[in-house]
């Protein structure tokens, strides 16, 4: 690998990444953005507004998000991912 990926898909990566030096600083940042994103509700589309004229486009509804970016990444929750930026000197 050269210098810091542009996408890091799951927690090993944020694991591997804060064991390089030169990394750590950008691993720390991506960490606190996904413990700070406030994802944990989504909009679902719930049926058509006009069931002649689809164009009009679906009503909808907020729900909890059922997948939340720290859960994407392979995180047990959000506390988890506080735990790894504490545990590596970092500061919520």
């Amino acid at each position: 690998m050269k210098g810091y990926p542009k996408i890091i898909s799951i927690k090993q990566d944020f694991l591997n990444l804060l064991n390089e030096d030169k990394f750590k600083d950008q691993v720390m940042k991506d960490l606190k953005m996904i413990y700070n994103l406030d994802d944990s509700k989504a909009t679902k589309a719930t049926n058509l507004i006009d069931l002649e004229d689809p164009e009009k486009g679906w009503n909808t509804e907020i729900i909890d998000n059922p997948m939340p970016m720290w859960k994407q990444k392979g995180f047990m929750n959000r506390q988890a991912v506080a735990d790894l930026i504490v545990e590596n000197g970092g500061e919520i």
